[in-house]
Formats: structure tokens, C-alpha cells, sequence
């Protein structure tokens, strides 16, 4: 078995064990919503980025039905977006919140950065690493403005509902 079979087997297995470990299972609701948005965010963006040639998978599951890695970006990335989403402080300020979100984005970019030197799971055609953070900033992003806007977390919300009340 190719090393980079092993990644994928590993990953899912550290995926499946960082779910069970740290998503409560009072929040289970929200980790597996958080899990389904970042999915269909992420592929409504790589589908165009695979098909242009922008990024590219030599090593994928399914060869034969689709240029896209399957485990990398239909699970793994998931998987941590959720865990992101639960364990965000919501009433934190600013500058924490922002340094949370980027430390997050910076280290999946750098797992994703090694992987495309290291292995031939994921290859960046065009896109330099710095590109690559942007892209994980925007899916993040995204991603937990969709959530947000599901769950309507009060406490987001909670200077607009003091002022209708004012009101």
C-alpha cells in the first residue's frame, strides 16, 4: 500500500476519533450541520478549481468518476471545520475571535501545505500557499456565516434584538 493510501486511512480514522472526542454530544446537531455546510460550500468552489486546473489530486479514491480527493475535502477538512464551529466563543471580543479563526485557518493551511509537498495527494497548479490560506479563509468564512445564520445564535444577534426591543 502506497503511503499516501495510509495518509487517507489515517485521516479518516483521526477524523472519525476528533468527532467522537471533541464535539459534546449536546452539540452533535450543530457539529453535523456545521459538517454538511462546509461540505457544500467546499464543493460548489473546488468543483470550477479542479475542472480549470487551479488545484489538482494524482492520488484519489475514485479515480475513474471524479478529479476531486474525496477524503481531504469531503471529510477531513469537514471534520475540522466542526470541531472549529462548535468551540467558538461566541461572546468573546473582537481580536480573540479573529485570532481563533485565523489560527485555525493557518493550521489547516499548513496541514494542506504539506501534503502537497510531501505527498501526491493534492498538487496547488497555479494557486501559490498564500492563495491557498485565502481560499481556506473564504470557505471558513462562509461556512460560518451560512451556520450563523441557521442557528441564529443570540448572542450574535443580541445588540440588534436590544435595539428592536428599544424600539
Amino acid at each position: 500500500m502506497r503511503m499516501e493510501h495510509l495518509i487517507l486511512v489515517a485521516m479518516w480514522l483521526f477524523g472519525i476519533l476528533a468527532s467522537i472526542l471533541f464535539i459534546p454530544a449536546k452539540d452533535r446537531r450543530k457539529g453535523f450541520f456545521a459538517f454538511l455546510m462546509f461540505q457544500a460550500i467546499i464543493w460548489l468552489c473546488d468543483m470550477p478549481s479542479f475542472k480549470y486546473g487551479l488545484f489538482s489530486a494524482p492520488v484519489r479514491e475514485l479515480p475513474k468518476a471524479t478529479d476531486l480527493p474525496l477524503t481531504i475535502d469531503y471529510f477531513f477538512y469537514p471534520v475540522w471545520f466542526a470541531i472549529f464551529y462548535i468551540h467558538k466563543r461566541v461572546q468573546a471580543n473582537l481580536l480573540s475571535r479573529m485570532t481563533y479563526f485565523f489560527v485555525w485557518v493557518s493550521v489547516i493551511t499548513l496541514f494542506d501545505i504539506v501534503l502537497e509537498r510531501y505527498t501526491d495527494l493534492i498538487e496547488y497548479e497555479t494557486v501559490p500557499w498564500y492563495g491557498m490560506w485565502i481560499y481556506i479563509v473564504i470557505l471558513f468564512f462562509v461556512s460560518q456565516v451560512c451556520c450563523n445564520w441557521f442557528f441564529k445564535d443570540q448572542t450574535l444577534f443580541q445588540a440588534e434584538l436590544e435595539q428592536a426591543n428599544e424600539n
